[in-house]
């Protein structure tokens, strides 16, 4: 750190062997200026503030911005800050964002940039690191600095035709032709009340226009719930593309994802890999609204491959989960045996299994469907290749 700390060593000496005023008057000056510099810098920097607003979480190719915020409070003025801000090469570039800025007193001032998120990931944006001075750049000081902020970027979500896979498989909530449940959310009308009706369902205003109780009549409906497996684990994905063959997958499942949320169908995610947020594998269950969305595209955003455990166990866990009648849909790169064990144990129970997979040979497929297996592909751009896979097993 360059001060006046050898200049005032030097004229100390020269002042004392030569007995010259001048010399110690230019000591007294620099000793005042030294003073008055520290105590400045420490005065300054006790107080003043930063922070960093960046969203949560965006979608690859959407803008984001930044704002740094640097507070001075105090009555004295800041005559320079060198501001320094790391940012993954994933999310800019440059990677880093410099500038010098003065503050007066009690100011704030505002420095904006800009993010492009490439691809879906966990990035840190950050860390932040702040060094000030004196008018004359003798002395610098660096200030505490800023942690870094996490910035979660979805997986790209591709439009699917509906109903994204063939309507064979039962997603969300179905018509029933017996009154199993009755959905509130679906009236058909009313009728007229009956012994052990309950209370909370006659209708008042049909009930005073007639003149006898009305009780409101709902669809019958069996509620399915639709739960996906997204296989993470290295062995799932042999080959030398197996980032290329992940990203595939973990697109068709926010494709799902989001079409399951538009039609407000309860759909939950399971995974072997590592949410870094969680530390831990995501099991988010069924449900549905829009924050429920966005808490399942986080995961998938985040999500981290691992070495194990294999995607069978996975699957056998998470079909007890499931109530009868739902849907269990693997998305993985391959299918092995186990897999496909798991997947015949949950349809005889009672559950819909299907699989995507993204790297499925003919015979793989064919395999799968003689098991009432539901399979697919995963074509290039993270969308289902149902129409392929049929004419494929039907050939």
């Amino acid at each position: 750190m360059r001060d006046l700390r050898w200049p005032i060593v030097v004229l100390l000496i020269a002042a004392v062997v030569l007995r010259s005023e001048l010399f110690f008057a230019m000591l007294y000056l620099l000793l005042l200026l030294q003073l008055l510099t520290w105590f400045w810098q420490r005065r300054i920097a006790r107080r003043l503030q930063w922070r960093r607003v960046v969203p949560p979480a965006a979608f690859p190719g959407e803008t984001v911005p930044v704002r740094l915020e640097i507070i001075n409070p105090s009555l004295l003025p800041l005559p320079w800050l060198a501001i320094d801000e790391s940012v993954p090469v994933g999310l800019r570039t440059p990677p880093q964002v410099r500038e010098v800025v003065t503050l007066d007193a009690v100011e704030t001032r505002t420095i904006h940039y800009e993010l492009t998120p490439r691809r879906r990931g966990y990035y840190p944006v950050g860390p932040l690191f702040l060094e000030t001075g004196d008018v004359l750049g003798l002395t610098t000081h660096r200030l505490g600095g800023l942690m870094p902020t996490m910035l979660t970027v979805y997986p790209r979500v591709v439009p699917l035709a509906p109903p994204g896979l063939p309507a064979a498989l039962p997603f969300g909530t179905l018509a029933a032709s017996q009154r199993l449940f009755t959905d509130p959310a679906r009236p058909v009308g009313v009728r007229a009340y009956q012994a052990g009706d309950d209370l909370r369902q006659i209708d008042w205003k049909s009930s005073a226009r007639l003149g006898s109780p009305q009780v409101r009549r709902s669809a019958p409906a069996i509620a399915l719930e639709t739960l996906l497996v997204v296989a993470f684990d290295r062995a799932a994905y042999p080959g030398r593309l197996a980032l290329e063959t992940r990203e595939r997958v973990l697109v068709a499942a926010a494709s799902l994802v989001a079409q399951l949320a538009a039609l407000r169908q309860p759909v939950g995610l399971w995974s072997n890999g590592i949410d870094p947020l969680l530390a831990a594998p995501p099991r988010i269950p069924p449900g549905n609204g829009r924050s429920h969305l966005l808490l399942v595209l986080g995961a998938l955003g985040r999500l981290e491959a691992v070495d194990g455990p294999e995607s069978a166990e996975l699957l056998t866990q998470a079909a007890q989960t499931l109530s009868w009648g739902g849907t269990l849909v693997l998305l993985t790169g391959a299918c092995d045996a186990a897999s496909l064990a798991s997947l015949v144990t949950a349809r005889r129970r009672g559950i819909h299994p299907a699989a995507l997979v993204a790297d499925a040979p003919t015979a793989a497929l064919i395999q799968l469907r003689r098991q009432q297996v539901r399979a697919y592909t995963i074509d290039r751009d993270g969308r289902p290749g149902s129409v392929g896979a049929d004419s494929a097993i039907n050939a």
